[in-house]
């Protein structure tokens, strides 16, 4: 399940360009706005198992992602994730744009606890003016 709604929001923010760019005030026609998508899988410890271009850091259950300054060239994004274990949730915050992204995950209910998750983080449209 958890593979499925992560296959389903890249494919949202991969098709999204070419299919919703009249609807969508945060997504641009091509070619107008050159967004970034990085998406990846980080393991419990905090390794990165899949993707490139973000460092990971774990410090007492908050995993803290940074991306390279080659993405999102605005400052801003938004990501999601998506833990790999079922009954586990993932909440993510940024304290400003263009800051790092930091993602807990706990059991509803329960203390916060660390697992494998995926996610996928994509540039926000600039402004319209």
């Amino acid at each position: 399940m958890n593979r499925f709604v992560t296959l389903l929001a890249l494919a949202i923010a991969l098709g999204g360009p070419a299919s919703a760019g009249a609807i969508s005030p945060y997504i641009a026609p091509l070619g107008i706005n050159n967004a970034d998508v990085v998406a990846g899988q980080v393991s419990a410890d905090g390794r990165i198992e899949r993707g490139s271009g973000f460092r990971v850091h774990l410090n007492a259950f908050t995993y803290t992602i940074n991306f390279d300054r080659r993405y999102f060239p605005s400052g801003c994004a938004a990501l999601v994730a998506s833990p790999t274990t079922a009954q586990v949730v993932a909440v993510v915050s940024q304290h400003r744009c263009g800051g790092p992204f930091h993602v807990n995950l706990y059991f509803p209910g329960q203390s916060f606890t660390t697992g494998e998750f995926q996610f996928i983080a994509r540039e926000d449209a600039p402004p319209i003016q």
